[in-house]
């Protein structure tokens, strides 16, 4: 896409509709990209997750991030009375991992690398994991806001992180990558 092409897409009015529903908001709020995370938690032998975008920091004194949970999920009631969860941040290659913890009715840990961290298991090969206690549950609608006080944290560096746009899973890409696509793209042979 050219410059100019470009500049007049930027400069185009959006049509903001008065009347919203269910799926147009859907449809907007599939174009803000987020990171993919899996929400973990244990209830006795039990463990529960599920794939979750709706995920962000909230305070650095305390330490603290939230998370947004549909009420009617398994993980919400066993996060509600856990009162203890892991944030696991995905990395690019663990795209399969964020389709499995999305699909409802499957023992979503068989055959999944997982170590428990203050009794709620942490995803290996995760970008970043965070343990927290929940502090504070919040009403938002059809979902609940998890306050999480932050117990633990570990990152791995060198990774990317795994994204979430358009209703798709996506990576970030370097300028070497886009170089190395576009010249492959025109025919250009390794």
């Amino acid at each position: 896409m050219s410059r100019s092409s470009t500049a007049s897409l930027s400069s185009q009015a959006l049509d903001m509709s008065a009347d919203v529903d269910a799926p147009a908001f859907r449809q907007a709020m599939s174009l803000f990209a987020t990171g993919v995370t899996v929400i973990t938690t244990r209830v006795g032998a039990e463990r529960a997750g599920m794939t979750a975008s709706a995920v962000c920091s909230l305070s650095i004194e305390p330490i603290q991030l939230l998370v947004c949970i549909g009420h009617r999920l398994p993980t919400h009631s066993a996060l509600s009375e856990s009162r203890r969860f892991a944030v696991n941040v995905l990395s690019e290659e663990q795209a399969m991992l964020a389709r499995r913890f999305a699909t409802p009715g499957i023992d979503k840990f068989a055959g999944v690398a997982a170590s428990d961290h203050l009794g709620v298991p942490v995803l290996h090969g995760a970008l970043a994991a965070f343990v927290c206690d929940v502090s504070e549950r919040l009403p938002g609608g059809d979902h609940s806001i998890f306050i999480g006080r932050v117990r633990a944290a570990a990152r791995r560096d060198g990774a990317r992180p795994l994204l979430y746009f358009a209703s798709g899973f996506g990576t970030l890409a370097t300028t070497e990558d886009a170089l190395m696509k576009a010249w492959i793209e025109r025919g250009a042979t390794l």
